[in-house]
């Protein structure tokens, strides 16, 4: 298909291919109103079958900037968003922008939620954002950033991508617990509401896998606990794999801080002393890392060179995205700062 072909295909001729209304394929790109998965799902393949690419003038008709950017987060409680909306909202403000913060809903309503209230860029820092449903955002041409959780290899177009040292980092957290000789490994994966767990693509959980691999430690699911809805949750499910399965970690690995030190307290409950028993390191260096007995050791994420990148990132696609053939992206290191939990 030529060129000249690509830039004469229509919302008509989208219609005609997925066998539904011109307002049907309407209301699937704007995501301006609800429509059911299998017309939705037949637009979108004829959108990709026919390349049709909307026409973001249109888009710019509906009104002037928001000066508005929404940042949507599986952990809105958590200190680590907190933090990081913070740094980018002191470059957010120099620029003139405001910043919300949202929690991540997984649901057919959300995203047209997002496009009904116009906001001139979105930032997504959510392992449970459906990737469909961020390919949809970022074909129909709003500026989209996204703070490299897991895996986005299969997300076309351009769009703004911020590799924040995660898998590295994992990696790196496993290597420290490895010199200190340990080889019974234990990943503590979020706390969700809804029972979420992580998969292979979380840079976290696949540098984890990865580098026990690499070390020819005997790792499976046995070594991961995912799943709990609450703190309690994840407490009886350590205490369930140490006292009925018969897996005594001698080295364990959060997520996140919150799941380390909830981690820290279940097996102190059991008995076992940190670190000299069992070696304990989370994820974001927290304040908490600092109050705790012992003190937690802890991988550092570069959340003020994050905002910095997520402002600039974020205004280039507002102003410029035309210019742009592909995605843009960054990468970023981690540093682990060590403490006596190890």
């Amino acid at each position: 298909m030529s060129d000249k072909t690509l830039k004469t295909i229509t919302r008509a001729d989208i219609a005609l291919e997925a066998g539904v209304s011109e307002t049907v394929v309407s209301y699937v790109i704007n995501g301006n109103r609800y429509v059911n998965s299998e017309k939705r799902e037949r637009v979108e393949a004829a959108i990709a079958k026919l390349k049709y690419r909307p026409n973001a003038m249109a888009r710019a008709l509906k009104g002037k900037k928001s000066n508005h950017i929404l940042f949507i987060a599986d952990d809105i409680q958590g200190e680590y968003f907190g933090k990081l909306i913070s740094e980018i909202d002191a470059f957010a403000y120099n620029e003139g922008y405001f910043i919300t913060l949202c929690a991540d809903h997984n649901d057919e309503d959300f995203v047209d939620r997002i496009y009904s209230r116009f906001f001139d860029g979105v930032v997504i820092g959510s392992a449970n954002f459906p990737l469909r449903q961020i390919q949809r955002l970022v074909n129909s041409e709003i500026p989209v950033v996204l703070l490299e959780i897991r895996d986005y290899s299969s997300i076309t177009g351009v769009y703004g991508l911020i590799n924040t040292g995660l898998y590295r980092g994992a990696r790196n957290c496993v290597r420290c617990l490895h010199e200190r000789g340990r080889r019974n490994l234990l990943y503590l994966d979020r706390i969700s509401k809804e029972g979420h767990r992580s998969d292979r693509d979380d840079w976290r959980l696949k540098g984890f896998f990865d580098q026990c691999q690499e070390y020819g430690l005997d790792v499976s699911e046995t070594n991961v606990i995912a799943g709990c809805k609450s703190e309690e949750e994840l407490m009886q499910a350590i205490t369930h794999l140490v006292q009925d399965r018969g897996f005594v970690p001698d080295g364990i690995f959060g997520r996140n801080d919150h799941m380390a030190l909830v981690g820290m307290e279940a097996v102190k409950a059991l008995g076992y002393n940190v670190p000299s028993d069992i070696s304990i390191i989370g994820f974001d260096n927290s304040r908490m890392c600092r109050f705790t007995t012992p003190r937690l050791s802890s991988m550092e994420i570069q959340q003020k060179a994050i905002g910095a990148l997520v402002m600039k990132m974020i205004i280039s696609l507002i102003d410029n995205r035309s210019s742009f053939s592909a995605r843009i992206e960054e990468h970023l290191e981690t540093q682990l700062i060590m403490r006596s939990s190890v």
